[in-house]
């Protein structure tokens, strides 16, 4: 039977715990957490947003209320998504076992994506007068970057990558720990000391500090309260003070250990930006040509769904030993971009060059059916003329019906690209825009507006002239006055028409004109005079086709004046004439129209070298500094892992002080306690950490290497481009001229088929034409269409290839509208080789943690060869920030010695060397004795002149050649160069 005085202690510890647990549930609201971690991560984003290459405005991870994306919901408490309804059950009743009753209580939803984000459509999206939403380019990066899940990723890595900042600062900033322990016993009577009823309050709070001297402080405060109800009432209170310090010396100890984690994570928020800003521009390109070429951010912590660099190891890819998948940025080392490649799809098959992709490639697909369609469209209407001429005996069956087949192939072919590009506008919307597929849309087709040869107006009133002349050839079997009078109508409506078009086509004129600098800057002298007399001669024409359809005008007037019931046929006969003229007419202007247009297309004449490009992309590339980063990175983990290397040496101090008596705050020095030690463990067994520290070194050397093959991809990639770019200027006026052609000989085929029937002998058959002439008229048919088709390929390829030059200079300006911001090239920042550091060498002090004899129990440890004498110091590494203490004799001469190598050596005047003695590069294992005369020579002047070394640098020769030269350094003789390089001087020979 428990005590009243028991009772009362137990209900005081129920209440206690239920006002703690209340205590402890309030301002732990999962909105503040949120708001916090929002706030947090956004100050970390704009504080590294230092630099307007990369800094970022108004960042938000929230997606657009208007997104097909977004949820509505709370975002604290969301509700369940659609579940399968077998496995909702287990949710409910497990094994028998009743499960969690809440599952529910946040309520069910039916559909993922957002209920109403089409109504928001009209907002940012423009319609056709059919209700389809209307998409140009600058409508489906907008669109896109509303609607894109992979925006929206890139977006939250960024994020994330802030929350392993905060937690790697975390680690750093004063950490507060506290403590509440309430606790009742009872001890029976019959227990050994009797009976006991006691309950203890036991409080503490810690503050725990960490250097970053990898040492750690602690300072605890603790208090302890015990009411005992057995016997007389009794109250004790206790209190304790005391603190911790800790200060590893050798290993585990110092800055480079300490801070590493917070300097990865630093630096990968900071990579993050960069590659932040290059994806925005691959996200542009992606869109327009459908070619991203880029890597978007890459979160580096979190490895086990925590933040910060959870797992972090210091080697191997939990430690981000190598540069490549695990740390680099945009791809890691290895290549230098999206390459020169400039064709999309179909290679370059009839002097095209291929399909582009994304939204341009929309269009151009949507051209190619619109030429296809003419070309079906000129086919049809040419058809009649040789089924007329079949029934006159002047064309056998086998050309007609060569014809007809022609014809029904077209048809097919034109089905098929219809339903290609409607599965790859579905794939767009749904890939690219993340819009669903069934969302009705239509091309706003602007962009190739210049592309439309002979504009639809015509065409159309081209095909309103063959209709009158079909019905009317059926009229003219019987022709009546009043019919006639009604085709005088349709004759004067549709020269009306075609001379609407001659009043039109001067615009296409002014166009060439503006365009005609660009185009004649790039000419000879003779192809400037062949271009001002086509020009001439198409205005000429024009001109003639004016007084032809005016001469036509007084023909029907006169037609009308002289009509009668007697003359109907004679009437009907010179109708035919004049319709036909007018179907001539419009066939000739539509032909001077075509080159009007055609030659108003121009491209911008790109002058750039590969060194230029070289140096351009060198300032401004984000992913080359990533990547130099990057492999700094890889260079520090050889710091961390030799750390490992070391003896275990601590110090340690101890203390506390308690109070006396019963009284929680009198303290006294008389009970207190402090300890001070030194703890020492020898190195006796570092077997992995040997591994650990030999890996490290190698992979920094991959790493180093790829840095190097890195840039030289980027040199290639722009030397490939430059020459796709050249080459598609010069094939854009093949192609050109390859148009003009197809045009003329469409032109002349078709005349051929119209001309008149020279008169016959009596009793015999009229002239046939030639057994190939259906044949030549489909292959200037079909080589019209192809030679349209592959122009425009030619300046698609030329504007992607463009946009590519662009991204791979990283020069690319996207706007706050996602959109590019074309600047001239020029006024792009440079940066010479020279302002380029070379990746660091490994200090010395590195090698020497493996030049020490191996420690009992490594059996397997053998020892390094030891360094040459002090005494033997050779030419160092160029770019080796410690060369001055490099204790290792290397000459580093890259590939073959040419004629240019030879010179940096010898002087530019010295005689070229024997073939024989420039057989091979040495390595840096090669002794001084099979090193070339003259660099045994030179290194001995260098060494004996006693003048500063050259500066430790590649340079880079100012024509396409050989990569580098090479130079040979010598040790530095003075302490008064600064740390990382040697003095700068010019290289010898030059």
């Amino acid at each position: 039977m428990l005590s009243a005085r028991w009772r009362w202690g137990a209900r005081l510890l129920l209440g206690a715990t239920l006002g703690g647990m209340t205590i402890g549930t309030v301002g732990c609201h999962r909105s503040y957490y949120r708001e916090q971690a929002d706030i947090e991560a956004t100050a970390l984003i704009y504080e590294k947003s230092d630099d307007p290459r990369w800094a970022v405005h108004d960042f938000t991870i929230q997606p657009d209320r208007r997104s097909r994306y977004a949820d509505p919901y709370n975002p604290d408490f969301p509700p369940m998504p659609p579940d399968d309804p077998a496995s909702h059950q287990l949710m409910h009743c497990v094994y028998g076992k009743k499960g969690y009753s809440k599952w529910d209580e946040n309520g069910h939803i039916v559909d993922l994506e957002n209920p109403g984000w089409e109504m928001y459509l009209g907002e940012y999206a423009r319609f056709d007068e059919d209700g389809n939403v209307l998409l140009g380019l600058e409508d489906a990066v907008r669109i896109a970057r509303i609607h894109s899940p992979d925006y929206q990723e890139e977006l939250e890595t960024l994020y994330l990558s802030a929350l392993d900042v905060s937690t790697e600062r975390f680690r750093f900033d004063v950490q507060f720990f506290g403590n509440v322990d309430l606790t009742t016993q009872h001890l029976g009577q019959v227990r050994p000391g009797g009976e006991l009823n006691a309950l203890t309050l036991d409080t503490g709070l810690t503050a725990r500090k960490q250097l970053a001297t990898a040492g750690e402080l602690l300072v605890g405060f603790a208090n302890s309260t015990v009411w005992e109800f057995t016997g007389n009432d009794s109250t004790f209170t206790t209190s304790l003070l005391n603190f911790s310090f800790i200060q590893p010396l050798l290993r585990a100890g110092g800055r480079a250990v300490a801070l590493e984690q917070l300097t990865i994570a630093e630096r990968t928020l900071l990579g993050n930006l960069r590659a932040m800003e290059r994806y925005r521009q691959g996200f542009f390109t992606d869109i327009a040509i459908g070619e991203s070429g880029v890597q978007g951010p890459q979160r580096r912590g979190g490895f086990f769904g925590g933040t910060g660099l959870t797992g972090f190891t210091g080697t191997g890819s939990g430690g981000f030993g190598g540069v490549g998948a695990a740390t680099g940025f945009g791809g890691g080392f290895g290549g230098g971009g999206a390459g020169g490649a400039t064709g999309g799809g179909s290679g370059f098959a009839g002097g095209g060059a291929g399909t582009v992709g994304g939204f341009i490639g929309l269009l151009q697909r949507l051209q190619q059916i619109r030429n296809t369609e003419n070309a079906l469209n000129l086919q049809l209407r040419t058809l009649a003329l040789l089924e007329a001429n079949l029934d006159a005996g002047l064309i056998d069956i086998a050309q007609v019906d060569q014809f007809r087949q022609s014809i029904e192939t077209e048809r097919a072919n034109l089905l098929q690209a219809r339903n290609a590009l409607e599965s790859s506008f579905d794939n767009f919307k749904r890939d690219t825009l993340g819009l669903p597929p069934d969302l009705p849309m239509a091309l706003d087709d602007q962009y190739i507006h210049q592309f439309q040869f002979i504009s639809p107006s015509l065409s159309e009133t081209q095909g309103l002239i063959n209709e009158d002349l079909d019905t009317f050839g059926e009229l003219a079997l019987e022709p009546e006055p009043e019919r006639l009078r009604a085709t005088f109508d349709r004759l004067d409506a549709d020269r009306e028409a075609l001379l609407a078009h001659v009043n039109d086509i001067p615009v296409d004129f002014d166009k060439l004109m503006d365009a005609a600098p660009k185009r004649l800057a790039a000419m000879t002298e003779t192809e400037r005079n062949l271009f001002e007399r086509d020009v001439e001669r198409l205005r000429d024409n024009l001109e003639s086709l004016r007084q032809r359809l005016n001469g036509i005008g007084d023909a029907v007037a006169t037609l009308r004046e002289t009509l009668t019931d007697e003359n109907t046929s004679v009437i009907a006969d010179s109708i035919v004439e004049q319709f036909t003229e007018l179907k001539n007419i419009a066939g000739e202007l539509s032909l001077v129209q075509a080159r009007a247009r055609l030659e108003a297309i121009t491209v911008e004449k790109i002058d750039l070298t590969p060194e230029v490009a070289l140096e351009i992309a060198r300032a401004n590339r984000l992913d080359w500094m990533n990547n130099r980063a990057a492999l700094v990175d890889t260079w520090r983990l050889i710091e961390f892992n030799a750390n490992r290397l070391k003896s275990d040496l601590s110090i340690e101090f101890e203390g506390d002080i308690q109070t006396v008596g019963n009284n929680p705050v009198r303290f006294r020095d008389s009970n207190g306690s402090l300890r001070a030690s030194i703890q020492f463990d020898p190195p006796l067994t570092r077997l992995t950490e040997r591994n650990n520290f030999r890996q490290q070194l190698i992979e920094y050397q991959q790493s180093r290497r790829q840095m190097i093959q890195f840039e030289d991809g980027i040199h290639q990639t722009m030397r490939q481009i430059l020459r796709d770019i050249e080459q598609l200027r010069v094939n854009l006026e093949i192609q050109r001229r390859a148009v003009t052609i197809a045009i003329r000989r469409v032109d002349q085929t078709r005349e051929t088929l119209s001309e008149p029937v020279p008169p016959t002998q009596p009793g015999q058959p009229p002239q046939a034409l030639g057994p190939t002439a259906a044949q030549n008229l489909l292959f200037a048919l079909s080589d019209l269409r192809n030679t349209q088709d592959n122009l425009m390929s030619v300046w698609l390829n030329y504007e992607a290839a463009i946009m590519r030059l662009y991204r791979e200079l990283g020069i690319m300006a996207i706007d706050a509208d996602n959109m590019w911001d074309r600047q001239p090239i020029f006024l792009s920042d440079r940066m010479d080789a020279s302002e380029d550091p070379l990746p660091p060498a490994v200090p010395p002090e590195w090698f020497q943690q493996l030049d020490t004899p191996p420690e009992p129990g490594d059996a397997d440890l053998q020892q390094v060869p030891p360094a040459p004498p002090a005494d033997d110091q050779g030419p160092q590494l160029p770019g080796d920030p410690q060369a001055a203490e490099e204790p290792r004799s290397l000459i580093r001469l890259t590939g073959w010695l040419d004629r240019e190598k030879e010179q940096a050596v010898t002087g530019p005047n010295d005689p070229p060397q024997e073939p024989s003695q420039l057989a091979t590069a040495p390595d840096a294992s090669t002794p001084a004795a099979d090193v070339p005369p003259t660099v045994v020579e030179m290194l001995s002047k260098l060494r004996s002149s006693g003048q500063p070394s050259p500066k430790q640098r590649p340079v880079r020769p100012s024509r396409p050649g050989p990569a580098t030269h090479f130079r040979i350094v010598a040790p530095p003789d003075t302490k008064s160069a600064p740390t990382g390089r040697v003095a700068e001087q010019p290289p010898v020979g030059e």
